[in-house]
C-alpha cells in the first residue's frame, strides 16, 4: 500500500492579513496521496504568544509531518526548530511579499529558503524580487546546489460575484492590515483632496491595527474628516462585502506588495482600484483601463477620479474591465492540491 504523505501548513496567527485569509480558505484536506492540515501558531489575540508557539510545536511533533509548508518569518522559525530535530522532514517555503520587513524576517526567511526543497510564491514578482533580497542562496548557487523547484500559487481564494451595476459616487474603501507599508496616511490625504471638491465623499477603512491606527485617527481629526472617514476593526470577507457594496473605489497605496489579495477581491466585486504599481499589481492593473494607477502626481490622479465619478459611461467601462481581469484565474485551493499531488507522487 502506498504511503500517505502528511503535510502541515504553519501560519503565525488566525487573524488579519491575506496569508491568514488564504489559510482559512483551505484548512483541511485528505485524499489517497496526502493529508493536509493548517496549524495556526496563535488563534486568539489574547493568547500569550510564546506559550501558544510552544504548544503548537508540541502539536507539530504529534503530527510528525513529512512536509511543512511555512508562511512568514515566525512560522519559518518554528519550522527550522522542528527541522533541526527532525531532519528528514521537507520544507516548502511560501513567500508572500517582495521585501523583508526587518532583519529577523530576512534571517529566518533566508535560512528557510536555504533548507527548503521547494520555494513557492503568491506571484512571479514575489518569487523574483524576494529571492534577490535573501542571504545564503548565492552560496548554494556557487556550490551547484541551486536545484530547488520554484512554483507560483494562485492567491485568489474564491470567485466573487460582482455587485449589481450601480451609479458611480465618491465612495471609497480599503480593507487589509493597518500597517506602515500600506501608506494609509497617503490614502487619507488623497481622499481629502477629493473631499474638498466632492463634499459627499466617504471613505471606509477596515482592518487589524499593526501600529498606525492612532496616527491615522490623528490625521483624520486634523483634516476635519471625522464625519467622512470611519475605521473598523478586522472583519471576515463576508462582512467586508456588505460595506464594499456601498463603495465604488478601492484604495491601496502600498510601498510594496506580493499578489495583493484584497485588490483582486475588490476588482472581482466590481470596485475600481486606485493602487500603486508595486509587486504583482503592476502586471494586472492598467491605468484608465481596469484601474487607476497612483503616482507622485496627485493632480493627475485626482483629475482622473473626478472624471470617472462624473462619467457613468467611463465608470461602467473600467468597472467591467476590472471584473474581467479575474474571470479565468485558478483558485488557491486547486493550485495547492495539484502541486501536492505532484510532490506526493515523487516521494513514493
Amino acid at each position: 500500500m502506498s504511503k500517505i504523505i502528511k503535510i502541515i501548513h504553519i501560519v503565525p496567527s488566525s487573524f488579519g492579513g491575506g496569508v491568514e485569509a488564504a489559510a482559512k480558505s483551505f484548512l483541511n484536506y485528505a485524499c489517497k496521496s496526502f493529508i493536509f492540515k493548517v496549524i495556526f501558531l496563535q488563534n486568539k489575540k489574547s493568547e500569550n504568544q510564546y506559550i501558544s508557539y510552544i504548544l503548537s510545536l508540541k502539536i507539530i511533533f504529534e503530527k510528525n509531518p513529512d512536509i511543512i509548508l511555512t508562511s512568514l518569518w515566525k512560522s519559518n522559525l518554528i519550522t527550522l526548530i522542528y527541522k533541526l530535530m527532525s531532519p528528514k522532514t521537507k520544507i516548502i517555503l511560501f513567500l508572500h511579499s517582495t521585501r523583508n520587513k526587518h532583519f529577523l524576517d530576512k534571517l529566518m526567511t533566508s535560512l528557510a529558503a536555504f533548507f527548503a526543497f521547494e520555494i513557492w510564491a503568491d506571484a512571479e514578482s514575489t518569487l523574483k524580487e524576494r529571492l534577490e533580497r535573501l542571504s545564503f542562496l548565492k552560496y548554494q548557487k556557487t556550490q551547484s546546489k541551486n536545484i530547488k523547484n520554484k512554483r507560483v500559487i494562485s492567491f485568489v481564494t474564491k470567485k466573487l460575484e460582482p455587485f449589481n451595476k450601480k451609479l458611480c459616487n465618491p465612495s471609497f474603501i480599503y480593507w487589509g492590515r493597518l500597517s506602515p507599508e500600506k501608506n494609509i496616511d497617503i490614502a487619507i490625504e488623497l481622499f481629502y483632496k477629493i473631499f474638498r471638491i466632492e463634499k459627499k465623499s466617504f471613505f471606509t477603512i477596515i482592518g487589524p491595527d499593526y501600529g498606525v491606527k492612532d496616527s491615522m485617527i490623528s490625521k483624520i481629526d486634523k483634516l476635519g474628516l471625522k464625519e467622512n472617514i470611519i475605521i473598523y476593526d478586522f472583519m471576515s470577507l463576508e462582512e467586508i462585502i456588505k460595506f464594499a457594496n456601498a463603495s465604488c473605489f478601492f484604495i491601496q497605496l502600498s510601498s510594496y506588495e506580493g499578489m495583493a489579495m484584497s485588490v483582486s477581491e475588490a476588482m472581482q466585486l466590481g470596485l475600481i482600484p486606485i493602487v500603486t504599481p508595486v509587486g504583482q499589481i503592476s502586471s494586472y492593473c492598467k491605468n484608465m483601463q481596469n484601474s487607476l494607477i497612483y503616482s507622485d502626481n496627485d493632480d493627475e490622479i485626482v483629475s482622473n477620479i473626478l472624471y470617472i465619478i462624473s462619467s457613468q459611461e467611463e465608470f461602467s467601462r473600467i468597472r467591467k474591465e476590472a471584473i474581467k481581469t479575474w474571470q479565468y484565474t485558478n483558485l488557491y485551493k486547486s493550485d495547492i492540491i495539484s502541486e501536492f499531488e505532484t510532490i506526493s507522487k515523487s516521494m513514493k
